[in-house]
């Protein structure tokens, strides 16, 4: 899609993990290829935050691909979105953390789609709960989320009601992603077991 940024946030602590998520392989590729290849599908650039110091394996793109790392360590996603919307020039970009291995494109679409009809940040709910690793903002809530940061918050749900996202819900986000793979997350290593069971179904 024409002027649409893909945002991987790779810098969380992994202390759960026990390594880093980024290097892990899943049927065949890292996490990271994974996440960017979906991306591709609907973003033109790449941008890859990472923890200072932080190293990444290799990965493949089929659009440009830009790796900043966050300014300080350890503050949390939040502020690698503003580090990402920083780094992009387009219009509207996807967020996503690099431990969603199943994103789907249909998904990522209509989220795009709700930012271009005028959301500042459209975040898909899935049971009652918003999904701030699988959403996509207008550039221009870059101003609103550093003035939440400022103020001290650090939870991009607080942040994102505070400029006033749009809740995706789960009707309309169902028809583009029946299974909810997007949403499911590899944290622990009996996570990544049952991620590759799925796809060995």
């Amino acid at each position: 899609m024409a002027d649409v940024t893909g945002i991987v946030l790779t810098g969380g602590r992994s202390s759960r993990m026990g390594q880093e998520k980024a290097s892990l392989v899943l049927g065949g590729s890292t996490l990271l290829d994974r996440t960017v290849a979906a991306l591709n599908a609907v973003a033109d650039d790449i941008v890859i935050v990472r923890a200072p110091g932080q190293s990444l394996p290799l990965v493949r793109s089929t659009g440009s691909l830009t790796v900043v790392a966050d300014p300080v360590e350890g503050v949390g996603p939040l502020a690698g979105i503003a580090t990402g919307l920083a780094a992009s020039s387009a219009d509207v970009v996807l967020v996503v953390g690099v431990d969603h291995p199943f994103l789907r494109p249909p998904l990522l679409r209509l989220l795009v789609e709700r930012v271009r009809a005028g959301a500042p940040w459209a975040i898909p709910e899935l049971e009652g709960h918003l999904q701030p690793m699988c959403s996509a903002l207008s550039r221009a809530a870059l101003d609103g989320i550093r003035a939440q940061l400022e103020a001290g918050e650090r939870s991009p749900v607080t942040a994102a009601r505070a400029i006033g996202a749009a809740v995706v819900t789960e009707s309309e986000w169902r028809p583009a992603d029946p299974e909810a793979l997007s949403f499911v997350d590899v944290d622990t290593p009996e996570d990544f077991d049952a991620a590759r069971q799925r796809l060995v179904r």
